[in-house]
């Protein structure tokens, strides 16, 4: 069975379509009846119609801002087409019908950079009457804490064997770990031992990271962590293909339902701020819908 998706199109239409289909006027767009043929039409006609007429008008806001999807999102979606329809992103391509899916992803991903483009331009805050509220209606389950760390790191997962061809790579890795702890714990800076002999892009902070939380970690990675308190400095370690050196910096709990939470309410306040920026886009542009032909 053909399971891919009907997706919403937009359809330039010339002044030659019958009188007869056109059932809207955008500025100078035209909606006919083939445009609203994609669409799940139990619902009132009229809804569609308002559906299309929002759809041209903020196409016509992508092509003024120059807003363009990343290949990169695009290449996505259509993996996930592909994968919805059991189907390799090659067979996808072979589909008579892959043009109209190509558009309707490029307009899908064009619209939300739009809403991202303008809901950036408001400052959006939120109360805590609103989260109070918000916590009422929506009370935290169990387990909702998260535990995030930022940590200092040296890691190194290669070395020059040419003076000790006698000893494997780990052995002389962990040898110069234990080597610039000593030099650590006797006063010399962590920070430019890390700048120095650290292979993690993280050399360039002194081997510091950005939070990170913590359960997410490489399960021997979290072993670590776990026994250390704050500031203290681990034996050297290997996880993955390399070894480290590492201390806790800092740490803390977020509370994963609040964080919830409040994007929530930051997405409606976005929405409700998009919603109205679109209403002000109808009463700029002239439209006139012939609810006759409906």
């Amino acid at each position: 069975m053909n399971k891919l998706p009907l997706l919403a199109l937009i359809i330039s239409l010339s002044v030659s379509a019958a009188p007869n289909s056109i059932i809207a006027i955008v500025n100078d767009h035209l909606i006919t009846q083939d445009a609203l043929s994609g669409q799940d039409l139990v619902k009132n006609k009229l809804d569609a119609v308002n559906q299309q007429i929002d759809i041209l008008l903020q196409m016509d806001k992508v092509a003024q801002l120059g807003v363009k999807p990343k290949q990169t999102a695009i290449n996505n979606m259509l993996k996930q087409v592909a994968k919805q329809n059991a189907l390799t992103l090659e067979q996808l391509q072979k589909r008579p019908e892959f043009g109209d899916i190509m558009d309707s992803i490029q307009q899908k991903l064009s619209l939300n950079g739009l809403k991202e483009l303008i809901s950036s331009k408001a400052k959006f805050s939120i109360s805590q009457a609103e989260i109070d509220q918000a916590l009422a209606n929506n009370p935290p389950g169990s387990d909702q804490l998260e535990v995030q760390i930022r940590i200092a790191q040296i890691a190194i997962s290669s070395i020059d064997q040419t003076d000790s061809l006698l000893q494997s790579q780990d052995d002389l890795i962990q040898a110069l770990l234990i080597d610039l702890s000593t030099q650590i714990q006797q006063g010399k800076s962590f920070t430019a031992l890390a700048k120095l002999h650290s292979q993690d892009p993280s050399y360039k902070d002194g081997g510091e990271s950005g939070w990170l939380v913590q359960e997410r970690l490489p399960k021997d990675f979290i072993q670590v962590v776990k026994s250390l308190e704050l500031q203290e400095l681990s034996k050297p370690f290997k996880v993955g293909g390399g070894w480290r050196l590492v201390k806790v910096i800092d740490k803390r709990q977020i509370d994963r339902h609040l964080k919830t939470v409040k994007a929530a309410l930051m997405r409606q306040k976005k929405g409700l701020y998009f919603r109205n920026w679109t209403k002000k886009l109808r009463k700029d542009a002239y439209i006139e819908i012939f609810d006759h032909k409906l």
